[in-house]
């Protein structure tokens, strides 16, 4: 018995996980889990409602109910669009079994080349290229992105495109712009150091595609 005991004393384990672990397999902005705490103070009463004092605006998703996974945030979701409909005059959405299921399945083994299938070719091309980065948690790839303000959001912008958000993603990208009075239609931004700053070059030496990505959101 002496030997097992005399290894188990020399072995060292050590596992680390962050918000930005979550971000990174989830794509959940922030590291958020599922919204709220489960807690008191955080009950039904206290959440958001599905309709706002904005006549126009809804909410939902798992910070407007109790509970988290699929099952709650899909619930959530029909409510509000029910709410859209019932204030349009609109047929609210009942279960009807005889619906069509829109769900597609994939086959085993799901394949990088399955992502995305159903994207057109050049969106589904750079979300893969996107979504290589690991949205690190002190991103080195934008240090000396900065010049009077704030750092040029690569981790933002890839976390969006890689889930489609194009539009979300130019915003980051023209709001750092604006900032530094960039004008990214006759001045291209030249992001080789931001990758040769990417940790992706330590695990496989070919880093994230910054610069082809930003370039397809500018083109």
């Amino acid at each position: 018995m002496a030997r097992p005991l005399i290894l188990a004393r020399r072995c060292c384990y050590v596992e680390l996980a962050t918000p930005r672990t979550i971000e990174r397999y989830t794509n959940k902005n922030g590291g958020a889990v599922a919204g709220p705490k489960q807690m008191l103070g955080q009950h039904m009463f206290k959440r958001l409602h599905t309709r706002t004092e904005w006549g126009n605006l809804f909410s939902c998703g798992e910070s407007t109910v109790m509970g988290t996974g699929t099952p709650t945030v899909t619930t959530s979701g029909i409510s509000a669009a029910n709410t859209v409909l019932k204030k349009r005059g609109l047929q609210p959405y009942v279960y009807q079994p005889e619906r069509k299921k829109m769900v597609r399945l994939l086959d085993k083994p799901v394949t990088a080349e399955k992502l995305y299938a159903d994207v057109p070719a050049e969106i589904r091309s750079l979300m893969q290229k996107a979504s290589r980065c690991e949205y690190c948690e002190h991103p080195y790839c934008s240090i000396g992105m900065q010049a009077r303000g704030r750092d040029l959001d690569i981790r933002g912008i890839m976390r969006r495109v890689t889930v489609g958000n194009l539009v979300g993603a130019r915003k980051r990208l023209e709001a750092y712009c604006d900032e530094h009075q960039i004008r990214i239609e006759t001045t291209p931004l030249d992001l080789a150091l931001c990758e040769s700053r990417c940790i992706q070059n330590t695990r496989n030496s070919k880093p994230v595609a910054i610069q082809a990505v930003i370039d397809g959101l500018l083109g």
